[in-house]
C-alpha cells in the first residue's frame, strides 16, 4: 500500500447522525435493518459531511438480533438495546443455533449495504462493524450474569464466547467477501473498566485475535474499539494481531502510542459528546489538532457519533487534517 501523505479522517464506528438522515432522506429504524436506507445513509457521512471512508450499521445489536435476543426501544435518534437476552443458562447454550449470517434478516440487510458501498463507491474503504465475541457472549446471556459467570462458572462462559466466536468468523468472511475493506471489531464490554488483564487476555483477546487473523487472511484490515479506560491493557491489546486500535475519549493518545510502539495504527479520539455534539467547530478542530499533535494515525471520533451531532461539527474535524 503506499504511503498516506497525511491523516485520514474516517469513522470506525457508527455514524449516522438526524442531520444526516434528514439530508439523505433515509432514517433510523428502517435503516438499521432496511439493507437500501443502510447504504444510503451510511455513504451520507462521506458525501455529505465528508469523512473519509464509509461505515456501517449503525447499531450494535445486529448479532445478538439473529442469534435469538429481543431488541427494542430505537427511534429516529436512538439505537436498539437489547430487551431480552437469548438465554439463562447452560441448556439454552445447549439449543443456540448458529446461523449462516445470510440468513439472518439483520445480517443479511448489513451484507447487502456492504455489497452497495463497494460496488458504488470506488476508492473510498467500506467499513463493517462486528460485536466482538466477548461483547456478543455478554449481549447474550446479560453483562452481569456473565461477569458472576466467570467467578461461579467459568468452562460455562467459555463455551458461550465459543459460541459467539463461531459466527463472528463466519460473519468477518460474510462481510469481506461482500466487499469491507475493514472490519471493526467492537468490545466495549472487555474494557478495563470491567474486566482485570487476566480475564480479558483470557476471555476477550484470544477471540479477538482469531477475528484479525481471519480478517487479514480475508484481504481486510481490523480495527479493534474498546471503551473505557483500556490503559492497563495496552500491552496485551498491542499482541492482537488487529491493524488498528480505536481509543475512547478518556484515554492518553501520548502513552497509548508509547506502549503500541508502533505495531499497529493509532485512531481516535475526538470526544463525541464534550466536542462534536456539544461543542462548536472550533472546539472541534483545537481537540482535533491535539490528536494529531500526539501523533494518532487515523482521526477519529472516540465512540460513535451521537444522534444529533451538527454535522459542522464533523465537517470541522475533516477540515482540520486537510488543512495541515
Amino acid at each position: 500500500m503506499d504511503p498516506l501523505d497525511r491523516v485520514p479522517c474516517v469513522s470506525p464506528l457508527q455514524t449516522g447522525t438526524v442531520e444526516l438522515m434528514e439530508r439523505s432522506g433515509c432514517s433510523w429504524p428502517e435503516a438499521f435493518r432496511d439493507a437500501r436506507k443502510m447504504y444510503c445513509l451510511g455513504r451520507a457521512a462521506h458525501d455529505l459531511a465528508g469523512l473519509e471512508g464509509v461505515r456501517v450499521p449503525f447499531d450494535v445489536t445486529t448479532e445478538a438480533s439473529v442469534l435469538g435476543a429481543r431488541t427494542g426501544r430505537e427511534g429516529v435518534d436512538r439505537q436498539p438495546s437489547i430487551a431480552m437476552t437469548a438465554l439463562k443458562d447452560m441448556e439454552g447454550l445447549d439449543r443456540l443455533e448458529i446461523i449462516e449470517p445470510a440468513s439472518g434478516q439483520a445480517t443479511r440487510a448489513v451484507l447487502t449495504a456492504v455489497d452497495l458501498l463497494s460496488s458504488r463507491m470506488e476508492g473510498v474503504p467500506v467499513i463493517c462493524g462486528i460485536v466482538a465475541p466477548f461483547m456478543l457472549a455478554c449481549q447474550m446471556l446479560g453483562v452481569e450474569q456473565t461477569l458472576m459467570n466467570i467467578v461461579k462458572d467459568p468452562m460455562f462462559v467459555h463455551m458461550l464466547v465459543r459460541k459467539a466466536e463461531r459466527f463472528d468468523q463466519m460473519y468477518v468472511v460474510a462481510v469481506i467477501d461482500a466487499g469491507a475493506d475493514v472490519v471493526t471489531m467492537i468490545d466495549a464490554t472487555a474494557t478495563g473498566d470491567i474486566l482485570s488483564v487476566q480475564q480479558y487476555e483470557e476471555y476477550a483477546l484470544p477471540y479477538e485475535s482469531m477475528m484479525a487473523l481471519r480478517s487479514r487472511f480475508g484481504g481486510a484490515r481490523s480495527v479493534l474499539h474498546i471503551c473505557g479506560d483500556t490503559s492497563r491493557l495496552i500491552p496485551s491489546i498491542k499482541g492482537s494481531g488487529a491493524s488498528g486500535l480505536s481509543v475512547d475519549q478518556c484515554m492518553d493518545l501520548a502513552a497509548v502510542k508509547k506502549v503500541l510502539d508502533g505495531e499497529m495504527a493509532l485512531i481516535g479520539n475526538v470526544s463525541p459528546t464534550a466536542s462534536l455534539l456539544f461543542g462548536t467547530p472550533v472546539k472541534v478542530e483545537k481537540e482535533s489538532l491535539a490528536c494529531l499533535h500526539s501523533g494518532v494515525n487515523v482521526l477519529s471520533p472516540g465512540c460513535g457519533l451521537a444522534p444529533r451531532t451538527p454535522t459542522e461539527n464533523i465537517m470541522a474535524m475533516v477540515r482540520t487534517v486537510k488543512g495541515l
